[in-house]
């Protein structure tokens, strides 16, 4: 099963890597800058700004000589004006590893332009690693020793994490809550009482408000609580049934968008009543190996790249609108495969495009009219 947010593209990458092979494919002229090119690999944004954040490599990924890509390989870029220009950060460091792109660099959040947060770790994340300064550099900071990070989450004034003792072939327990000021170093944890042995966990945060998912082979509950985690109340939500537990993405105190992984597809569900009610967005088909992905942007707006193999006529690039029940045609997103997909505002956005099933293919494109066209990102090719 799978135990973070980041589990599933991972399967879909190395699946799909498998199938399609390794191709070096030719050098487009937006990437003639560099030799070898910059191969975007995970996109966070910042809530509410227009800063974007780009991890990448120049190294070409070669998996009978793993060693080829050590400590170095990695890169952060940032843009804050649309992607005009982009300056080369730090990251913390990462090691290649033979099932992610991104190696043991796990997941990427940003709770403002300042604080964010690296889970590092091969597997299920155990390390947590924080800057203060925007990504100009990293220092580790420690949860709960002894525990992996199942679960990870930031909002304007605190981080939220769900972490548990997981064996490497026991299922996880000592479930806990762990929530902490932004600067991550002064952690509190609550027991999660009861909490199903092996089975999944979902969070969403936004203020003081967190929403847990709670995953059994029967049944789906919903806690949640309006004080950080003091106190929950509990509810049945069986619409928010998965294979492991649904990611979840809050956009204010009542709204909540979920991706539910079903198997080999996905079904998406949007509550604006904190999750009471849900609304199901109206998908015909999404294959958790067709490529595509599901970027949440505001209460009121979504976006749904489908991928090739799901597409329907010429466009496969949707809005999700109307508290989730309105499903839009809005463009074309050139990509066998979306690596990452973030939107600043309703118009603005990047993707990580992997164009023909294949690692040197995949190149940074940026929409400013809501996903209706792509052009690539020149300048992440030329940073300073």
């Amino acid at each position: 099963m799978t135990r973070t947010s980041c589990d599933l593209k991972r399967f879909v990458i190395v699946v799909l890597l498998l199938l399609s092979g390794l191709v070096i494919t030719t050098q487009r002229p937006a990437e003639a800058s560099m030799n070898p090119p910059l191969v975007p690999l995970m996109l966070a944004g910042v809530s509410g700004t227009h800063t974007v954040y780009v991890v990448s490599t120049s190294n070409l990924f070669d998996s009978s000589h793993p060693s080829a890509c050590g400590f170095g390989c990695y890169l952060l870029e940032r843009t804050t004006d649309g992607g005009a220009h982009f300056k080369v950060l730090d990251l913390p460091r990462t090691s290649y590893l033979n099932d992610s792109l991104t190696g043991t660099l796990d997941q990427l959040v940003f709770a403002n332009t300042s604080d964010g947060y690296a889970l590092m770790g091969a597997g299920a994340p155990r390390s947590l690693y924080v800057t203060l300064n925007g990504g100009g550099s990293w220092h580790r900071e420690n949860i709960a020793s002894g525990t992996e990070i199942l679960r990870f989450a930031a909002t304007t004034s605190h981080v939220v994490a769900v972490v548990a003792r997981c064996g490497s072939a026991t299922p996880c327990t000592d479930f806990r809550l762990a929530t902490s000021p932004l600067p991550a170093d002064h952690w509190t944890l609550s027991p999660l009482a009861n909490w199903p042995v092996g089975m999944g966990v979902g969070l969403g945060a936004f203020g003081s408000t967190i929403w847990l998912t709670q995953q059994t082979h029967s049944t789906v509950k919903l806690m949640t609580s309006h004080n950080l985690g003091v106190t929950f109340t509990e509810r049945s939500a069986p619409r928010l049934g998965s294979v492991y537990a649904c990611y979840m993405t809050a956009t204010s105190d009542a709204s909540l968008w979920a991706e539910c992984p079903t198997g080999m597809a996905s079904s998406f569900f949007y509550s604006s009543t904190g999750g009471l009610t849900w609304n199901i967005i109206p998908v015909r088909q999404f294959s958790n190996t067709g490529g595509g992905f599901f970027e949440p942007v505001s209460s009121s707006l979504a976006f749904l790249a489908l991928g090739r193999s799901d597409s329907l006529g010429a466009r496969n690039f949707y809005d999700v609108t109307n508290q989730g029940r309105s499903l839009t045609p809005a463009g074309k997103l050139p990509c066998n495969i979306v690596n990452g997909l973030v939107f600043t505002d309703p118009t603005h956005g990047f993707a990580a495009c992997d164009e023909l099933n294949s690692f040197a293919s995949t190149i940074l494109l940026k929409t400013s009219n809501g996903g209706a066209t792509w052009s690539p990102a020149t300048s992440f090719y030329s940073p300073i």
